[in-house]
């Protein structure tokens, strides 16, 4: 019984068209993620193609997608982002959950969802940096300023809690921004191929093409 539920679930949730998309997906993450760690910027910007997989495929591809992203980062640029694989896994979860409601249906319902990637994103990132690297993890330029809360403040969680959730805030306006835009330039021949999602909401107003 378990392994013909499990068995379904994999044939619902990772269809070939949707696996061939991870890697174009986790690509872009990873030109973020990797110009991000090379410029040391108070950014990630290694979710633009989570984001983006969730609108087509669903939330555990997206969740896939973020986990494959964050093993390649952990090669090619730091091992420090491996343990952060699970904070990315959240994420596409997170997001793929709520565009399946229906939250990508207007403006509102986008900032809603960058609202709660934040949220978990901020939330999970900021344990793992405190119990698995002390409070820094020396990634960007970010950790200065977290260094310098807990000098002031002398509340480790507050410190990272609070850095997290500010760099989270700009970070993520910034890839669902770009996201929703890659979204709505998707033409409708190729988006309708994707269940389980209504792809009329995400290009109410276009022609198929």
């Amino acid at each position: 019984m378990r392994q013909s539920f499990f068995r379904r679930f994999l044939q619902t949730q990772f269809s070939t068209k949707a696996l061939v998309l991870i890697p174009i997906a986790v690509g872009i993450n990873l030109i973020g993620g990797t110009l991000s760690s090379t410029l040391k910027l108070p950014l990630f910007l290694d979710m633009i193609g989570t984001v983006l997989i969730a609108c087509l495929a669903g939330p555990w591809v997206a969740a896939l997608c973020g986990l494959a992203t964050n093993l390649f980062l952990s090669i090619v640029t730091n091992p420090v982002f491996l343990p952060f694989s699970i904070v990315s896994v959240l994420c596409g979860l997170v997001t793929g959950y709520l565009v399946k409601a229906g939250f990508f249906k207007n403006k509102l319902g986008v900032v809603i969802t960058w609202l709660a990637c934040t949220l978990t994103n901020a939330i999970s990132a900021a344990f793992i940096t405190i119990f698995i690297y002390g409070g820094a993890t020396g990634i960007n330029s970010s950790s200065l300023f977290t260094a310098a809360l807990i000098a002031t403040t002398k509340e480790i969680m507050l410190s990272v809690f609070s850095t997290s959730i500010l760099e989270n805030l700009i970070d993520k306006g910034i890839v669902f921004l770009i996201a929703y835009w890659l979204v709505k330039k998707i033409p409708r021949r190729f988006s309708s191929q994707y269940a389980p999602l209504d792809k009329d909401y995400l290009l109410k107003g276009r022609k198929g093409s």
